[in-house]
């Protein structure tokens, strides 16, 4: 077993729940099948590639803010209904939506994000195709979940997603301000004990800049 980061390390023990699966989801084929669609309705030319190590596509946007805080929707979107179905059934109102691709054999390495049910922002994921040996690292724990699974992590600790496999992952990212409609979607202590996860996070991220600043 391969020993762990500093950062890893000082997680373990906390007593604090990384992450969760939500009390809902949706049928796993019909999701796929959709999401292909919208896939396939966009032009290579309109889909990002923002940290991709390869050129390979990474993410397509379906619902975004622009800079006067008005939602747009994208056309990709129309293609799943099942999504937006989900969305309206839970309550929940987000302000970004977006496919994103791992392409086979690639990390996105160790970051954290100012995104958890503690915070005012999150994000939740609802897989859509994954490899059996890709997997979310949060801290010291392995997260994978099933296509059609709506789940969620505290994203404000250094987390990597690791895809080192022969087959692409795709998952939808659902960007939301923090309600109590999404709160009630997971259990208590996702996001129980906001001080705890504050300093934990605080020294976590500290351990990580520490380790880049050696390798830079």
């Amino acid at each position: 077993m391969t020993a762990l980061l500093p950062w890893q390390e000082m997680m373990v023990g906390s007593g604090l729940m990384l992450s969760a699966a939500s009390s809902i989801g949706v049928e796993a084929a019909l999701l796929e099948q959709q999401v292909q669609a919208a896939i396939d309705s966009v032009p290579e030319e309109q889909r990002n590639r923002f940290g991709s190590p390869n050129g390979d596509w990474t993410a397509i946007t379906l619902l975004h803010k622009d800079h006067r805080g008005r939602k747009v929707e994208h056309p990709p979107l129309a293609h799943i209904p099942i999504l937006t179905d989900l969305l309206r059934n839970a309550g929940i109102d987000p302000f970004g939506l977006y496919i994103t691709r791992q392409p086979p054999g690639v990390d996105l390495k160790w970051h954290f994000d100012h995104q958890a049910l503690h915070l005012e922002i999150c994000r939740l994921l609802l897989p859509v195709r994954v490899p059996a040996d890709a997997f979310t690292w949060i801290g010291h724990e392995k997260v994978a979940h099933p296509p059609g699974t709506l789940w969620t992590g505290d994203f404000s600790l250094p987390h990597q997603v690791e895809n080192r496999t022969d087959q692409e992952r795709i998952v939808i990212a659902i960007d939301s301000v923090v309600t109590p409609a999404i709160q009630a979607l997971f259990p208590a202590a996702q996001y129980a004990d906001a001080a705890s996860r504050h300093a934990l996070a605080q020294h976590a991220i500290n351990a990580l800049l520490r380790a880049r600043a050696k390798t830079a």
